[in-house]
Formats: C-alpha cells, structure tokens, sequence
C-alpha cells in the first residue's frame, strides 16, 4: 500500500445548540489525501490556480464566499489534479442522547470516528492540519493520534501542524473543506450545492453522514415518485449499511474493499443520482486508488460485488457498471445481465458434457464427480 498524507480541515463549531444565533448545524471534517511522492508536482500546479484566482492570497474558501460561479471555476481546476477528498459530515442536529449532548464527549466521540476510518483505510498514513486554524478539534485530535498510533518500524503514522501559508495542500483542504459546507450547512448552504457535489465527484472518495441512519438515504422527490419504489430502495441501502455496521473494523484487505466499495456506492445514491449506474472503471479507481497495482475487473466482480451478494448485499448490475437498486427496473437490470451470462454458460456446459457422453459410448459423464452434482441435477431434471 502506497504511504498516503493528508491535510485536515474542519467547518463549523462543536457547539450542539444548533438553534442559536451563529451556531452551525453541521460539522465537516475533510481530509484531502495524497500520495507521499505526488506533492511536489501537485505543488507546482497548485501554485499556478492559487496565482490565477488569488494572485498573493492564500487559496481559501472564504475569499471566494458566495460566488458560486467563481468557486466552480477554481473547482473544475483543482479537480484535474491528482487528489482525492475524504470527509465525515457530522449532522448536530441529529446528535442527541447520553453523554454525546456535552461538547467535551461529542469531540471525543469524534476523534474516535475520524481515528478509526482514516487509519483503518491507510495505516500508514502523515496528517497535517494548519496551525492557525481552530484548534478546539484538532488539538484534541492530535493528541489522541499521538496516543493510539505509536511510530514505530511498522507503522509510521504522524500528525504535525503546518503554517498554511507555505503549504498548498492544507489551502486545498480549506477550500473543499468551506465548499463542503455550502453543500450541507444551512448556515451557508448553496442553491448550487448539488453542482459542486457532482464537480467534486471526480476526486471524492466517501462522503461519511454520521449519525449514520438508513432512514438518511431515503430518495424524497416528488417528480421521479413512479420510478422510485421505496420498499426496494430502502432494503438495499439498509443491507450496504448493515454489512458496513459490522465489518467497518475489519483487518482483512478484501473485507475492507467491499467495505470501501459499499460506501462509494452510498455516496453516490445518496449525494450524486441514485438511478446512476456506477461504472466500473470509476469503482475499481475508488476502491483501489491507494494500492499499489490497480485493481482488476475480475478482482471487483468475484472478490467484491459477488462476495457482497453472498453476504445478502443487494447490487444490481448491467452494461453500465453497478448501483444500489432503488426501483423494479434495477432488478431487472440485474436479472437480465446474469441471463445474458449464466444460460449461454450454462449451455456450453451441457454441449461438452454430451460430447463427450457421445464420444465415450456414456463411459465418461463429467458431472458424475461429488463437486457436481447440482449441476447434474439441474440437467437431468
């Protein structure tokens, strides 16, 4: 696995009174990660678009406030670099109960949630955060890195600030991070929010909701009501979240990649289009993008989508890659894909096994071995 370093930003306050005056309603923290031998020409590019839009300013979201059309401007720009975005958008309207009402738990709860799905996802893994940035999060949050990740020869996790100033990067994290928050905070939210999304979507890999709810990824749209069946969106949404529930803190590498490859697949039925298909160039680039060697086809169909099938995950899939099914017609899909592929299979099996039945005067039928006895059942029946 390639080393990975990320630069953290965070929006919003950890205030949970969300109902007073200057408070927002969402916290955002977002990790722009980046393979450790990619800065320097990254750098350089970023400096071009930091000279054309901020001259001798700093590359940061405020500068550019609310003018939506210059913010996609400088997004489409920064989406051509080699990057990719990691963020949990914390609802704190939805954050109630326990000991998590109180702002010193809630940020502690927190920096157990950010701790765990970066380490768990790049063990190895560098984070700066800007140092004069608030501190009340990333303090805290250093100090429990320093406290769970020791260096040592097998992993070399660290976690330093950085004058932003002097480091693009953590610029870049502040931009994603404030254009994040025009997306889903009602403070600052954007009517364009949705554009930016779909802009970002080339570089983001998860988009974490926490509290993280099933009822969250219900499609509420009263236009497209006669193409959405709720009883079927909601049972394959439900059954990514349940598989993610309880193997998010898997050690295994496959389990980890049907893991990161569900939460793609949220991601983009929640935030981008859920009528989508999701293509398979784009999952296995996702999935597999802090490897070392790309991810094979085959290596996503049996190894990730058909394990997931076993485990009750329901995928549908087509010519046009795969999806979370949200209506009749993806099931079809589904249905119509795998009839296209297992008859035909299905027939040659039965054309080999009659010529040779032929060949042999029947000496030698090739499902009489104990592996194949289902397949014997099905023909013969």
């Amino acid at each position: 696995m390639k080393d990975q370093h990320a630069y953290i930003d965070e929006f919003g306050n950890p205030d949970l009174e969300v109902e007073k005056q200057g408070v927002s309603t969402h916290f955002i923290i977002s990790a722009v990660i980046v393979d450790e031998n990619k800065t320097i020409i990254l750098d350089e590019k970023l400096e071009e678009i930091r000279k054309k839009y901020f001259q001798t300013g700093e590359l940061r979201s405020k500068k550019v406030g609310d003018n939506d059309h210059r913010r996609r401007r400088i997004l489409n720009e920064l989406c051509e670099l080699d990057f990719h975005v990691y963020a949990i958008i914390v609802d704190k309207r939805k954050v109630y109960g326990g000991g998590l009402k109180y702002k010193h738990s809630f940020l502690k709860y927190l920096h157990g949630i950010v701790d765990s799905r970066l380490y768990n996802t790049y063990p190895n893994l560098k984070i700066s955060a800007d140092e004069y940035g608030t501190k009340e999060f990333m303090e805290g949050f250093k100090t429990y890195v320093e406290k769970n990740h020791i260096p040592n020869l097998f992993n070399e996790s660290d976690f330093s600030f950085v004058d932003s100033k002097s480091v693009l990067l953590i610029q870049v994290a502040d931009f994603i991070c404030g254009t994040l928050a025009r997306c889903f905070d009602e403070t600052v939210r954007s009517e364009n929010g949705f554009e930016f999304l779909k802009i970002l979507k080339r570089r983001l890999i998860y988009i974490v909701p926490w509290p993280e709810e099933w009822s969250s990824f219900i499609h509420d749209s009263e236009k497209d009501k006669e193409e959405y069946n709720a009883v079927i969106a909601e049972y394959s949404a439900n059954s990514a979240l349940v598989f993610i529930n309880k193997h998010e803190n898997s050690r295994d590498p496959v389990i980890k990649d049907q893991v990161n490859c569900l939460r793609y697949l949220l991601f983009y039925y929640q935030y981008i289009n859920p009528y989508r298909y999701v293509t398979t160039r784009e999952l296995k680039e996702n999935v597999g993008f802090n490897k070392s060697k790309d991810l094979s086809t085959n290596y996503l169909r049996s190894s990730i989508i058909a394990k997931l099938r076993d485990s009750d995950v329901l995928i549908s899939s087509s010519d046009l890659g795969y999806k979370l099914p949200v209506n009749e017609k993806d099931l079809y899909d589904f249905i119509n894909h795998s009839n296209r592929i297992i008859f035909p299979m299905l027939d040659r099996l039965e054309r080999c096994r009659k010529g040779i039945k032929l060949v042999t005067k029947n000496a030698l039928d090739l499902f009489d071995k104990p592996g194949y006895i289902s397949l014997k059942r099905y023909f013969d029946s």
